[in-house]
Order: C-alpha cells, then sequence, then structure tokens
C-alpha cells in the first residue's frame, strides 16, 4: 500500500512563540525529525505549511485553502493534493512518534476513513491516517465552519486503535512540544 505522509507544520506556535518546526532537538528540527521518520514509509510527503521557509526542505508546500480553521485546514489541504488513498498525517511537535508506531497504524488501516490512536490520555488526531474518502465530509465541516476534528471523526468510518501497549513502551509517545518548557525539558 502506497502511502502520503502529510507534516503539519503550519500551527502557529502561540504558547512556544516561534515556529515550532524549525526548533532543533538533538540537533534536527523538527520538521527533519518528523521528514526522516516518515520518508521511509511515505511514496511522497507533503509539508502542510504557509511559512515559505518550510520550503527549504525540499518537499512540496501545501497552504492552507481554508485559512485560520485549525488542523482539519492543513490535513483537508493535504488530502486533496495526495496521490494516494490512504495519508499519514503527523503533526510536527510530535517529536517522539517512532517508526514502529506508525508501522502498527498503517497496518489497522482496513475498510476505513481514518485510523486514530487512543490511550487513558485520550485520541490523537495529529498523529493518524486518513483516507482520500473524507474530503468530502470535510468540506461539508469547513463550509459549516465547524473546525472541530471531533465531529469529522464522528461523521467518517473510524477504527479507533488502542495504543496504550505502545505508550507503556514509549511513555513520549504522545509528547507534544507546545511551549519553551516543553522543548527543554525534552533534553534532558
Amino acid at each position: 500500500m502506497q502511502i502520503t505522509t502529510i507534516i503539519l507544520a503550519g500551527g502557529k506556535s502561540k504558547r512556544m512563540g516561534t515556529d515550532k518546526a524549525l526548533l532543533e532537538l538533538e540537533g534536527k528540527t523538527l520538521l527533519e525529525r518528523a521528514i526522516n521518520l516518515c520518508k521511509p514509509l511515505s511514496f511522497e510527503l507533503l509539508i502542510s505549511s504557509n511559512n515559505d521557509l518550510h520550503a527549504r526542505f525540499n518537499y512540496p508546500l501545501i497552504k492552507d485553502e481554508v485559512k485560520n480553521c485549525g488542523p482539519i485546514g492543513g490535513i483537508y489541504s493535504g488530502l486533496k493534493q495526495s496521490k494516494t488513498d490512504w495519508n499519514l498525517v503527523l503533526s510536527v511537535d510530535a517529536a517522539f512518534v517512532d517508526a514502529p508506531f506508525l508501522q502498527f497504524l498503517i497496518k489497522n488501516t482496513g475498510d476505513f476513513d481514518a485510523v486514530i490512536p487512543f490511550s487513558e490520555k485520550g485520541a490523537e488526531p495529529l498523529i493518524a491516517l486518513y483516507h482520500r474518502s473524507c474530503i468530502s465530509k470535510m468540506e461539508e465541516l469547513l463550509e459549516n465552519q465547524d473546525y472541530r476534528m471531533h465531529n469529522l471523526l464522528k461523521s467518517v468510518k473510524t477504527n479507533w486503535v488502542d495504543a496504550q501497549e505502545y505508550l507503556n513502551k514509549n511513555t513520549r509517545l504522545f509528547a507534544n512540544l507546545n511551549r519553551p518548557e516543553d522543548l527543554e525539558s525534552s533534553k534532558i
């Protein structure tokens, strides 16, 4: 199965105070880390971002067709540009996701529109897989200015996969680097 990766790197980074995608962790930017992780699994790789600086990584930069609507806008624009049915979505600030976990998600596609991991901490719709069949439902939600991922996932055939086993092995699996202190504590 061919997979396109859509790296969500277009957030406003309000809590971080600077572009998260260009922050460094262990000698690489968060965007480079995401690219290196996903490249071996991907037929193509797209960067969802409105920041032209992200084009320096030599992957197609997909700008939001619908502005200021959060992650659903980036995913929607990426799905529309994708050449494959299945698309791996990874938020750039999820710096500790690993390849075995992504392979686990890919193995759970089946006859679904989305594959969403969850644990006792909740669902992770920005470390997930989306089929292009979600586009029409996304268009409907965007037209109604309903930008909640939860509403999308309620309205498509979603495979909710239990990720607790993976989280037990990698306790930082779903950690997001949202604030400067998150980045600093991750370096320890």
